[in-house]
């Protein structure tokens, strides 16, 4: 009887040790994050809108706009594998987009043209 309380000890500590190594293992291979930094500015005007796609858990993506006021705009979500970010300036101001990986890689920077909308999108 008293080698049971022992075979459950060693599962639980070969167990443990398994988990501590799986992790080491994750974190050694770089395991990307799906953080996509959106940014949203204007010349010469305001923000009018703003419209991310980022995902939202089970639910895949969601599209949503955007709380703005001025000049600028930005924002840290899981971008997912389609990253997208819509721009529109008032008046004749001039919308900028960019969409960026948390490692500072840019996914995609674009410039609109006067009063006109910009949009970035990145295939990941």
């Amino acid at each position: 009887m008293p080698s049971f309380p022992i075979f459950a000890a060693m599962k639980l500590t070969a167990m443990a040790a398994g988990l501590v190594i799986a992790g080491g293992l994750l974190s050694a291979c770089g395991a990307e994050s799906t953080d996509v930094t959106y940014k949203a500015w204007t010349e010469g005007g305001d923000l009018k809108s703003v419209r991310h796609d980022y995902v939202d858990g089970l639910n895949g993506a969601v599209s949503v706009p955007a709380a703005v006021r001025g000049a600028d705009w930005n924002t840290r979500e899981d971008g997912g594998h389609t990253p997208r970010l819509k721009v529109v300036p008032t008046g004749t101001g001039v919308a900028h987009c960019l969409l960026m990986e948390g490692d500072g890689r840019v996914l995609d920077q674009r410039e609109g043209t006067a009063g006109r909308p910009v949009t970035c999108f990145a295939q990941r």
